[in-house]
């Protein structure tokens, strides 16, 4: 039977053989491994496009449906099901779109199409026990559409730390933070040759917990800090019929802004008419019309690429910039490291009490023998220092920083056999 294990996330989905292998999912872009989590409808044909082909489409003309971050709704009860082009889509209908397409490239390395997959999920969707449950009760469903006939789910931090557990040569007791798009998973984990190849590993897992925090909250806080103001935060407009009167801009719309997924929510006749009326209006003529262009030509997720270029480099240098034109928007917005820091010192303060609540509550964490961080919030300094300075330069280590949830699933997925 074929298997693969599967890391399908907020942002990108890799896969894995069982000997760890990760997998060339597009093979003719700057990232073969990674296929990113995202789809385009266009408005003028059926075909529906995943992955890098939905960027570039997209990009082309957006003039159709960009849908992405669909993993951020699954544990949602209020997101059951979404209209395009007339057609009824749920949410486990999306999932798969982009399970079947991942299992499509990676049977052309195998020889076949996978049957059975090892699939990752957080270690908490969300605290709500009933909301966490039929976010994984989606996931399997939406599986078993792509046309996986055995399923089983590892949390992802586990996965990490099989995956950080292939080069060990000595048993340890590993704290691993696994850094997503959405969450951060972390596992306080016992790990080594003496227990590599165990099918079971449940008893080697002293604790685990998770925050809903990851890159995309990150993103937001540049967005919130750094740009709101430039897309009108703070003006004022006059209502139609009282002349006298004016308004604050509203907070829902400045909300919805913070996040490239929540963006295209706001894209309707209500806003449209809003919109027109602060054309007409605004003590904030400039940074309206780059508002208006923002969310009716439809550039938040081109937006939103360009904060996170800044970060990224925020990761190696003290200073970024911000470069975004399109339409009547016309940004190069600096950014130093220091303030990056400073605005997002409540999540890092969030992580921090997350990490020392799992410690607190095993007293085996006094003798961790390393962490292990992974996933892409890893590469910030703050959120590595956070971890240096509780434990210590010697005993933090890092390895791929994006596919090393996959490889651990890819290496659990050897125990179907």
């Amino acid at each position: 039977m074929q298997a693969c294990g599967l890391d399908f996330g907020t942002s990108n989905t890799a896969a894995a053989l069982p000997d760890g292998t990760v997998l060339s999912l597009q093979p003719h872009t700057s990232e073969p491994r990674l296929f990113r989590s995202v789809m385009f409808f266009p408005d003028d044909e059926r075909e529906i496009y995943t992955g890098a082909d939905a960027i570039n489409r997209y990009m082309e003309d957006n003039t159709g449906r960009f849908i992405q971050s669909v993993k951020s709704f699954l544990h949602s009860n209020s997101f059951r099901a979404t209209q395009v082009k007339g057609r009824t889509f749920t949410i486990e209908d999306l999932v798969a779109i982009l399970l079947r397409r991942v299992r499509e490239a990676a049977g052309a390395h195998m020889g076949g199409l996978p049957e059975a997959v090892i699939l990752g999920r957080p270690a908490v969707f969300t605290p709500d026990k009933d909301a966490d449950a039929l976010a994984q009760k989606r996931l399997h469903r939406a599986a078993e559409l792509a046309g996986f006939q055995h399923i089983e789910f590892l949390i992802e931090p586990i996965a990490a730390a099989l995956a950080y557990e292939a080069q060990l040569t000595r048993d340890e007791l590993v704290l691993v933070a696994d850094f997503g798009a959405g969450t951060t998973d972390l596992t306080l984990m016992r790990l080594g040759p003496s227990r590599r190849g165990v099918k079971d590993r449940r008893p080697d897992v002293v604790g685990s917990t998770g925050v809903r925090i990851g890159g995309d909250r990150f993103d937001a806080e540049i967005m919130r800090h750094k740009l709101l103001p430039r897309f009108g935060a703070g003006s004022t407009y006059r209502v139609r019929g009282l002349s006298d009167k004016r308004l604050p801009m509203p907070q829902h719309v400045m909300a919805k802004l913070l996040s490239w997924h929540e963006m295209s929510f706001i894209r309707e006749k209500s806003t449209q008419d809003l919109l027109d009326t602060m054309l007409e209006t605004s003590d904030k003529k400039l940074e309206i019309e780059a508002l208006h262009d923002l969310v009716m030509d439809n550039l938040g997720y081109r937006l939103f690429r360009a904060i996170e270029a800044a970060k990224v480099r925020l990761s190696r240098d003290e200073v970024a910039t911000v470069d975004f034109e399109e339409a009547r928007i016309n940004l190069h917005e600096p950014i130093t490291r220091a303030e990056f820091e400073a605005f997002s010192k409540p999540l890092l303060d969030e992580l921090e009490q997350c990490t020392v609540g799992l410690l607190s509550r095993h007293p085996e964490a006094a003798n961790i023998d390393a962490v292990f961080l992974t996933g892409g919030s890893s590469q910030i300094p703050a959120v590595r220092q956070l971890y240096v300075n509780r434990f210590g330069e010697e005993r933090v280590r890092t390895a791929d920083a994006f596919t090393s949830v996959a490889e651990g699933l890819g290496r659990a997925s050897a125990a179907f056999g």
